[in-house]
């Protein structure tokens, strides 16, 4: 038997892994672009879940960054004691109180009496008393800051400040200022101490 080239071939398997086909320009143009396509593709995938997770991170961050706010409140003695309504947060939210004032109608007019700052869920007088007192002064006008989660003013519970021994006649003024938070901000982590 004569061994030709092509027995050889046969032998040792030349050609059957890689195929014995030809690829035309034609084929190879659409291959290509067919990858490039791809690509873009995917690119185009990676760009909008980067786009979305901004958008999700953005909105993030506005619900959980706090609001300032100020509130004063008014009014003049008559007798036993003046009740000033500091205010409530909105539903869904709760105050960060970090100073109250309390005095006339400037640090520079005098004024009698003292004053006690409650935070209650009743704003009456009937319902202001020693377990939901916040702060107390003595002398008018003072002023009270307060850190970190030490002052909080949950939904559904009302700042008020009630002065006591006023001169009747005389025009007392309060404020707050307070950091507004919405009470999902903290992912339902945070702590009532009763």
């Amino acid at each position: 038997m004569v061994d030709t080239p092509a027995d050889r071939n046969q032998h040792t398997n030349i050609g059957v892994h890689e195929g014995n086909t030809t690829v035309t320009p034609d084929q190879a143009v659409s291959s290509g672009l067919k990858v490039w396509a791809d690509i873009g593709v995917k690119i185009g995938q990676s760009v909008d879940k980067v786009a979305e997770s901004n958008r999700s991170v953005a909105a993030q961050l506005q619900h959980n960054t706090p609001v300032f706010y100020s509130q004063a409140a008014s009014g003049t003695f008559v007798s036993g004691t003046l009740m000033l309504v500091l205010g409530t947060p909105d539903q869904g939210t709760y105050w960060e109180v970090t100073s109250v004032a309390v005095g006339g109608t400037d640090y520079t007019v005098a004024a009698a009496g003292s004053a006690g700052l409650y935070v209650s869920a009743f704003a009456n007088a009937a319902t202001l008393e020693m377990s939901v007192l916040a702060d107390y002064a003595n002398t008018l006008p003072n002023v009270g800051f307060y850190g970190t989660r030490q002052l909080l003013v949950n939904d559904q519970e009302s700042l008020v400040l009630v002065i006591d021994n006023g001169t009747a006649g005389q025009v007392y003024v309060a404020n707050a200022q307070m950091s507004v938070f919405n009470v999902t901000a903290t992912m339902g982590r945070t702590a009532t101490v009763a």
